[in-house]
C-alpha cells in the first residue's frame, strides 16, 4: 500500500476513534449538544442581581456540603495531597476539622493518633463508601466529641450511640461558581453561589403550592447513566438509576421524562408541572435532586438505604422498591406531606443551621 494511502487510513481511523470516545464519552457528548442547542445559552442564562444582594444571600446559604465545609476550622480538603500543618498542633476543646472523604481512610489510619485535643469530626464531599471506614478506631480513641457523616452508610446501631450524624449532601452550588477548582459547565453558566441561591428563589416563586401541583413524578436522572471513562463510582449510580429507570417506565402518564439534557434553571422550572421527583441515589447514596426537590415544593422519592433516618420530619417518600410509585402511593403521599409545605422551609435545609451544630461542642 502506498505510503500516502496509509496514512490517510490512519488519519480515518484516529477520526472514527475520536468520534467514538466522543459519542460514548457523555461529558464530551453533552458538550457537544450543547454547542449544537442555539437555546442553551437562553435557558441558561444568569439572573441578574447587584453584587450586594449577591453577597448577602451568601450569608446564608441553602444547605450544601461546599458551604458547611468552609464553616469548619481546620480544612483538608479532595485537592490537598497532605493534611495542613494546624490539624498536628494542639487543639482547643471543640475544633471542627474537615477531612475530605477521600481522606478519611488515610486520616483514620495514618493522622489520628497524633491529634492532640478532642475535636468535632465533619467528612464530606466526595463519593468513597463510608462502609468500611474504621469507625471503631476513631470511637475508641476519645478524641472525635461527634463526627458528622456526609453519606452515612453504617448499621443503624451507630446513630443509636448519639455519638454519630447523618450530614446531608445538599445543593450542588461549586460546579457553577467561578471561583470552585471543580467547575463543570453541564448546568449552566458560571455564576457565584449568591446568585444561584437567588435565582433559585425566583423559580421558587414560580411555582404553584404543593396542593396545586398535578400529581406527576419528575424523572432526568436517566440523563446521567453513563460509565465510560468515569470513576467507578459510577457503576454504583448506573445500576441503581437503570433499575429506577426500568420501573418507572411502566408507569405511563403518571412520569414526566426530561427527553434531553437542560440547564438547571429548566429542570428547576419543571417542577411547576409536578408534585414529585424521583431521587435513585447519585456517584454516592445521596443525591443533590432529592435536596432540590425539597426546596422546590415537591416530594423526593428515595428507595430505602441508611440514609432513612436523615429525612425524619421531611416530606420524602420512602420506598422498598421503585414498583411502589403507584397513582394510589403519589396520591397518598400528596395528602400526607401537603401540610409540610404549608409552612416555611426548615433550619435543616439550611447550611448554617449544620454548622452551628458544628461549633455547640465547643464550651
Amino acid at each position: 500500500m502506498p505510503l500516502y494511502l496509509a496514512l490517510a487510513a490512519f488519519v480515518v481511523l484516529i477520526l472514527i476513534a475520536g468520534l467514538a470516545v466522543a459519542y460514548l464519552h457523555y461529558p464530551t457528548r453533552k458538550t457537544i449538544m450543547r454547542a449544537l442547542d442555539p437555546n442553551w445559552g437562553k435557558r441558561a442564562r444568569v439572573f441578574d442581581f447587584t453584587r450586594e444582594e449577591e453577597e448577602r444571600e451568601e450569608q446564608d446559604m441553602f444547605v450544601s456540603s461546599t458551604v458547611m465545609r468552609d464553616g469548619c476550622d481546620i480544612v483538608w480538603d479532595e485537592f490537598d495531597d497532605e493534611p495542613p500543618a494546624e490539624l498536628f498542633k494542639p487543639l482547643a476543646e471543640g475544633t471542627v476539622v474537615f477531612v475530605n472523604t477521600m481522606h478519611a481512610p488515610r486520616f483514620i489510619e495514618e493522622f489520628l493518633d497524633r491529634m492532640q485535643g478532642r475535636f468535632v469530626l465533619v467528612t464530606a464531599r466526595e463519593n468513597n463508601s463510608t462502609a468500611a471506614f474504621d469507625v471503631e478506631k476513631v470511637r475508641s480513641s476519645n478524641k472525635v466529641l461527634h463526627w458528622f457523616m456526609e453519606n452515612f452508610e453504617l448499621a443503624p446501631s451507630w446513630l443509636d450511640t448519639g455519638w454519630i450524624t447523618p450530614l446531608p449532601l445538599g445543593l450542588n452550588y461549586h460546579k457553577l461558581d467561578p471561583a470552585s477548582p471543580n467547575q463543570s459547565r453541564d448546568m449552566g453558566l458560571p455564576s457565584r453561589p449568591g446568585n444561584q441561591q437567588l435565582t433559585m428563589k425566583a423559580i421558587r416563586e414560580e411555582i404553584p403550592s404543593f396542593r396545586d401541583k398535578p400529581l406527576k413524578v419528575y424523572c432526568n436522572f436517566h440523563l446521567n447513566m453513563d460509565t465510560f471513562l468515569r470513576h467507578p463510582h459510577a457503576r454504583k449510580r448506573h445500576e441503581a438509576r437503570a433499575e429506577a429507570r426500568d420501573s418507572l417506565k411502566a408507569k405511563g402518564d403518571l412520569i414526566l421524562w426530561e427527553p434531553r439534557q437542560a440547564p438547571r434553571n429548566s429542570v428547576w422550572l419543571r417542577h411547576r408541572e409536578v408534585s414529585f421527583e424521583a431521587s435513585p441515589r447519585g456517584n454516592s447514596i445521596d443525591c443533590h435532586r432529592t435536596w432540590e426537590a425539597l426546596i422546590l415544593k415537591s416530594v423526593p422519592i428515595v428507595k430505602t438505604t441508611s440514609l432513612d433516618p436523615m429525612y425524619e420530619g421531611l416530606p420524602v417518600a420512602i420506598v422498598e422498591d421503585w414498583s411502589d410509585v403507584t397513582p394510589e402511593a403519589i396520591a397518598r403521599w400528596h395528602e400526607e406531606f401537603a401540610d409540610w409545605f404549608d409552612k416555611p422551609l426548615p433550619p435543616e435545609l439550611y447550611s448554617n443551621h449544620w454548622i452551628k451544630r458544628f461549633h455547640a461542642f465547643k464550651p
